[in-house]
């Protein structure tokens, strides 16, 4: 189409999806050809992420239309004198809200309108020397619908609503009215008429209250004798507010006609989306401040990321972030957390937790993560924005909980030593019980109270077992004070401790260790004890036990063995008789061995179970 006045111009369409810009492009032509614009425009479509993009076509382009965040990104950085228009579904969006957009549609009749509008306006602002002719009514309020399209407050969206009505109605006076708890107190008046002079009403009363009331345009005289106007044209706007046309019979505009109403009607129409727009801005606004104070504030690091290329990549920390990790915002920005804060050989759990979230899925699992201070441990609770569906972003937040997580270890660690000390407690004290007992026995069979001595040693060493036992239990895994002792004199003093039941020991060597003589006393008990029970089929089938040291290669004694030459240990659990519990026999305990393993383990010795060359099985502890 040839514009009237031999104008041409240039729309040009940006999106990130060639195909859906192209779309876009043809839709909207196809709109324009429909509509009364009065310019040729050409309409050119550019993918915004292109890489032979023409940065030129921005600058010389009357009106950009974007369509997606890569197109309005493509905007932001490139030269352009030309408006910006938002085609998108959501006028509250951050594609439409964005600073450097001028207008916002979302049909392709609406961005014909609208490109038409803001032509118009531009024309408005050129000079010509020899004008061909005043533009029209329409043309004057569609040039007008960009101002109010550009305001960002509601004072600005009534200011603007009355400067277009005296463009478009230059031979009335006009004025906005907002509706006050039961009042309509007028806002913004004309130029001629202070807004002082604006008389309020209640709501329901007189013409203006009236139209808030039942939301009805009405043409009206004046019902008040003393005003200089003789007629009201009252458009509501929204359910608050009302935009009123003033005529004044002395300059014989005592009369509104269609023309008027309808005009009236638009130009309302227009400032209600206005005002919609700007009421759903600042309640986002409000909103987003709301959700960034909370991410600022909270307590716990949080982290708003992005997935790019299948990477979460930061957007924003808060400062809990900062000083719990150690890295300041510009630092991480832009870049992978994964990169930062994951653990070495926790990537796959990492590659795990970004595949859910971003299937939608919420998050919250216990996490080791490297801080400033090294590994802790958290609780991460990921919330992605769109629940169950596919998404592009979210936010993490980290509670760390490595304090309760060692509280529990601790707890954990007391408990396995209480139940270790009452199994230690039922089965030590057994073997001097039973020697008591047995020389109790004795004494009163044949009256020797000489058997009573050996019981009274027996008790003697029940006490020390008792001593030591809550020494254990103190200190855990703690020996205590050790010094020299020789390794025979423990050895056969231990032996004395068992109910051998006819076996024999054998001390190979006198050689001494540091150690803790009750602790070590306690080991070959046990290890004897198993020898004696465990060792061989029955209890009248003979059984010898030798107990030596243990050479480094330089000949110097770097510990001891005990070896009986009874049945040996069955090889395939020759690897699991020191575990606690284990044992080859229904009336067993499993902790002899473990006992023993324990109290070396204590000195600072290994232990090793084996068989012995004759047969039979062989213990082995070392100086590590």
């Amino acid at each position: 189409m040839t514009s009237a006045v031999g104008e041409h111009a240039l729309v040009l369409v940006l999106g990130d999806d060639p195909e859906r810009t192209g779309d876009v492009g043809n839709r909207f032509g196809a709109a324009w050809s429909a509509s009364d614009g009065d310019r040729e425009v050409a309409v050119e479509t550019r993918a915004a992420t292109s890489g032979d993009f023409d940065a030129e076509r921005t600058d010389d382009a009357d009106v950009i239309v974007v369509v997606d965040e890569a197109a309005l990104d493509r905007v932001r950085s490139a030269d352009r004198d030309g408006f910006v228009v938002a085609y998108v579904d959501d006028p509250a969006g951050e594609t439409a809200t964005d600073p450097v957009v001028d207008a916002v549609a979302g049909t392709p009749e609406a961005l014909a309108e609208t490109v038409s509008w803001l032509l118009a306006r531009d024309r408005r602002t050129v000079t010509r020397s020899e004008p061909t002719r005043t533009p029209s009514r329409v043309e004057r309020l569609n040039a007008g619908m960009a101002e109010l399209a550009a305001v960002r407050s509601v004072d600005e969206a009534y200011r603007a609503a009355i400067a277009v009505a005296e463009r478009v109605f230059p031979e009335y006076q006009s004025v906005v009215a907002v509706r006050d708890g039961e009042w309509v107190e007028p806002m913004v008046a004309s130029s001629g008429t202070p807004v002082e002079d604006c008389n309020r009403v209640r709501v329901g009363t007189e013409v203006a209250g009236r139209a808030v009331r039942t939301g009805d345009t009405s043409v009206a005289p004046n019902p008040n004798p003393d005003s200089q106007f003789d007629a009201l044209l009252t458009v509501p706007v929204g359910d608050d507010a009302v935009f009123q046309l003033a005529a004044d019979g002395a300059s014989g505009t005592d009369e509104f006609d269609d023309a008027d109403r309808r005009l009236a009607e638009l130009l309302g129409s227009h400032l209600e989306e206005t005002l919609d727009r700007i009421a759903v801005t600042e309640t986002l606004r409000a909103e987003r401040d709301r959700l960034l104070a909370l991410f600022t504030n909270v307590p716990d690091p949080a982290v708003a990321y992005d997935y790019v290329d299948g990477e979460p990549v930061v957007r924003q920390v808060n400062d809990a972030f900062e000083s719990t990790f150690g890295y300041d915002a510009e630092a991480v920005t832009g870049e992978s957390i994964d990169e930062y804060i994951v653990p070495a050989d926790a990537g796959g759990e990492a590659d795990d937790l970004n595949d859910r979230l971003r299937r939608g899925e919420n998050v919250r699992r216990e996490v080791t993560r490297m801080t400033a201070d090294g590994p802790r441990h958290f609780i991460l609770h990921v919330i992605p924005i769109y629940l169950n569906a596919a998404n592009a972003a979210g936010f993490a937040i980290y509670t760390d909980v490595t304090e309760r997580r060692e509280r529990e270890e601790t707890l954990r660690r007391q408990n396995e030593r209480l139940d270790e000390f009452a199994s230690i407690v039922s089965h030590d004290l057994r073997n001097p019980l039973s020697v008591a007992e047995g020389y109790v026995d004795l004494a009163r069979e044949t009256g020797d109270l000489d058997h009573l001595d050996r019981a009274a040693d027996a008790v003697s060493r029940m006490d020390e077992l008792v001593a030591d036992l809550l020494s254990l239990a103190r200190q855990g895994r703690a020996v205590g004070k050790t010094e020299s002792v020789s390794l025979s004199d423990v050895a056969r003093e231990a032996w004395e401790s068992v109910d051998t039941g006819g076996a024999t020991l054998t001390v190979e060597s006198d050689a001494t260790l540091e150690a803790s003589r009750t602790r070590l006393c306690e080991l070959f008990e046990n290890v004897f004890r198993n020898s004696v029970e465990h060792g061989r089929d029955s209890a009248d089938d003979p059984l010898s036990v030798r107990v030596g040291a243990t050479l480094r290669d330089d000949d110097a004694v770097d510990g001891f063995h005990v070896e009986d030459d009874g049945t040996g240990l069955p090889e395939e659990d020759i690897d699991r008789v020191f575990e606690s519990g284990f044992t080859t026999e229904e009336s067993g305990t499993g902790l002899g061995l473990a006992i023993s393993k324990q109290v070396a383990e204590a000195h600072g010795w290994t232990v090793e179970a084996r068989a012995a060359e004759g047969g039979g099985a062989r213990f082995e502890f070392r100086a590590s």
